[in-house]
């Protein structure tokens, strides 16, 4: 049985390549224990989906990414127990396409880090619906040594949690209108709660109205 789920575990991520959508995390479903389930419920998703990306993608012909300096304004700049590095970022452009990036990573007195990075894939769509594989396509795993599954916000913010149960590194991934995506990790937490508050805490759906 193991190794049936673990062969399920590679189809489904092969489906899930091209999977999103917004769903709620209360739905996510157990592929151990309901993978027919899954599996139908990601097809929905990735019709959804495709239909969702292709007017965005008309829509965005003439688009540009928002340069890096205006990223940045984004970031947090600060985290209780925590010291701030200097944030960086970027921004590639080429013809048709364009994308952003900003980065900050804070640490404690232990030399823990939280990092937080911010990337809008306004003019590079199809990147982004690279980036989204695993995300809000009902998948849940829940593993001895980790658990992962769909998180939602809204109906315009939706991504992807992950937590070590060994190590304590935590992290989400927030798909935020189809154009930016936004990185949270930090080591030694106890769950996600604590970078999900840090990512409430940003100003998401001003970005997402943009």
């Amino acid at each position: 049985m193991r190794k049936f789920n673990q062969l399920l575990l590679i189809s489904l991520s092969v489906i899930l390549f091209a999977c999103g959508g917004e769903k709620s995390q209360d739905d996510n479903i157990d592929v151990e224990k309901n993978p027919l389930g899954a599996i139908m419920k990601m097809a929905k998703n990735m019709e959804e989906q495709a239909e969702k990306m292709q007017k965005n993608m008309e829509e965005r012909k003439d688009a540009k990414a928002m340069h890096y300096e205006e990223l940045i304004k984004f970031l947090p700049t600060k985290i209780d127990g925590y010291t701030a590095e200097e944030p960086d970022g970027g921004t590639v452009e080429m013809q048709g396409t364009s994308y952003s990036n900003a980065d900050i990573t804070f640490k404690n007195e232990a030399g823990e880090r939280i990092k937080i990075s911010l990337l809008d894939y306004n003019a590079a769509l199809s990147m982004y619906s690279m980036a989204t594989a695993m995300w809000t396509s009902g998948l849940k795993i829940d593993t001895k040594d980790e658990l992962a599954q769909s998180y939602s916000v809204n109906d315009e913010i939706s991504g992807w949690e992950t937590f070590k149960k060994k190590t304590g590194k935590a992290s989400i991934v927030l798909g935020i209108s189809n154009r930016f995506m936004l990185t949270i990790e930090a080591d030694k937490q106890k769950n996600c709660d604590n970078i999900k508050s840090i990512a409430k805490n940003m100003d998401l759906n001003k970005l997402a109205a943009l």
